[in-house]
């Protein structure tokens, strides 16, 4: 697989099936998914990156990549570029899932910069977003880092239909 970015630490690619093993883990741990609804199945996993990478490869160029540790050559996340429903309508976002071994070590920003860059200066897209909630202090942290402004929302919970905050990150075309 060609890679698409590459940083000091990192080389990001598109995702192929052998990759969804490894990342069907991180997606089943409790901790990994601690922020999200709850845990995926290996059938789930496969189902949202059929979605997110290799259908939105095809439709927009670009989806959930590969993050690849450059010493290793282990896969160990993903980051990319996907379209998410934001108050502005559906827009690019930057997305990342690390194993926690590689939490706390400045990776998923770095993975997030060098997206955010590709959005902006390769692809020429005008503006470009992350997505948290409040209680993620750490994708918080590394959306701070990356974006340079942030915005607070209210969308309907899927599950129990209440108003929750989400915060947006945004970087604008420079």
């Amino acid at each position: 697989m060609a890679v698409i970015l590459s940083t000091d630490r990192l080389y990001l690619r598109e995702i192929d099936d052998s990759d969804l093993v490894s990342l069907a883990d991180i997606y089943a741990d409790d901790e990994c998914m601690k922020f999200y609804p709850g845990t995926k199945t290996v059938a789930e996993t496969k189902a949202w990156f059929q979605k997110l990478a290799f259908e939105s490869y095809r439709a927009d160029g670009f989806g959930l990549w590969a993050v690849v540790d450059r010493l290793t050559g282990q896969v160990i996340g993903d980051c990319g570029i996907t379209r998410q429903q934001t108050p502005a309508g559906m827009e690019p976002e930057i997305g990342y899932h690390l194993w926690r071994e590689f939490w706390g070590k400045g990776l998923a920003t770095e993975a997030a910069t060098a997206c955010r860059d590709y959005a902006l200066e390769t692809l020429g897209l005008n503006r470009v977003v992350s997505i948290t909630t409040p209680e993620n202090i750490a994708s918080q942290r590394v959306a701070q880092r990356v974006h340079d402004r942030k915005e607070i929302y209210q969308k309907r919970s899927g599950d129990s239909g209440i108003l929750v905050d989400r915060f947006l990150y945004i970087s604008d075309k420079r």
